[in-house]
Parts: structure tokens; C-alpha cells; sequence
């Protein structure tokens, strides 16, 4: 049976895995001094195969919370199952997201080691990226007001007792 408290849970996963999809993504592209400066001891390339494999690892996770919350959804109230309805198509997005990331990252690596990527094709990519994480992005903004109304109707439910 799911409660407000495994809503929640499920939620708060997700939640995670953005923050580490994020911190990928930050690696790969943000610049820093250390990517820059070519100087050993300073100079710290951007390791390609251990971004690959966090990615990898989130579309595991992401496939398990898309089967947790296939899972819930007969054991919940209606404003949850509107709520998982909701996370799960921003789940799924998030899946594309990371796909999408994941073979940039292997592009990027490979390229690292002297495979051809050029930058049409890598300028596709990432304009087939931003597409994606905009309507993730989307998702997400209608999936918190979902979040902060079903925690409001909790608080309520809660207070009548």
C-alpha cells in the first residue's frame, strides 16, 4: 500500500538523481582553471568514462523508480496518482536527458582519444539536448506545484483529525 510518506520517497529519489545528473553535466561542460590551464599538476582532464558510467548507472535507477511507481499507483489516492502520473512522464524525461547525455559523453571521450566528432555534429547534439531538458525542465515546474498541492492536502487531511 503507498502513502503520502512513499510519494515522498519516491520523489526525494528522483530529486537525487537530478542533483547527480547535474553535477555530470556540470563536469563535462562548465569550465573551470583546471580544465583550461594545461599546466601538470594543475591541468585535470574531464574523465569521460566515469561520467559515462554515473549516466549509465542513472538510466538503472531511473528504469527502477518508472517500475516503483508503476507499482504504486493502484495504492494511491487520486491526487498521488495524478501526482505519479506526473513524475513518471518527468522520469521519462529525464531518461531521454540522460540518454541523450550519456552518448555526448562517450562522443566526447572518444573523440578525446582521437575519433572524429565534429562540431556540426556535436552542436546537433547538444540543440537535441537543450530540446529535451526544456521540456524536462517543464515537467519539473508543473511536477513542484503538483509536489507543494499534495503536500498541502496532506498538512490538511492531517490538522482535521
Amino acid at each position: 500500500m503507498t502513502t503520502n510518506e512513499e510519494t515522498v520517497r519516491i520523489a526525494q529519489r528522483v530529486n537525487g538523481m537530478v542533483k547527480a545528473y547535474m553535477a555530470v553535466q556540470d563536469d563535462l561542460f562548465r569550465p573551470s582553471l583546471r580544465k583550461i590551464l594545461r599546466i601538470p599538476g594543475i591541468y585535470q582532464p574531464v574523465d569521460y568514462e566515469k561520467n559515462g558510467e554515473i549516466l549509465e548507472g542513472l538510466l538503472e535507477d531511473l528504469a527502477g523508480v518508472k517500475s516503483a511507481i508503476r507499482h504504486d499507483v493502484p495504492d494511491s489516492s487520486l491526487q498521488e496518482t495524478r501526482f505519479l502520473g506526473a513524475l513518471r512522464g518527468y522520469v521519462s524525461l529525464m531518461g531521454s536527458a540522460v540518454g541523450k547525455l550519456r552518448f555526448i559523453c562517450g562522443r566526447l571521450g572518444e573523440r578525446s582519444r582521437g575519433a572524429a566528432y565534429g562540431k556540426e555534429e556535436y552542436r546537433s547534439d547538444m540543440t537535441e539536448l537543450r530540446v529535451i531538458q526544456k521540456k524536462h525542465l517543464e515537467a519539473g515546474l508543473k511536477l513542484n506545484g503538483m509536489m507543494k498541492e499534495l503536500a498541502d492536502g496532506g498538512q490538511e487531511e492531517g490538522s482535521g483529525a
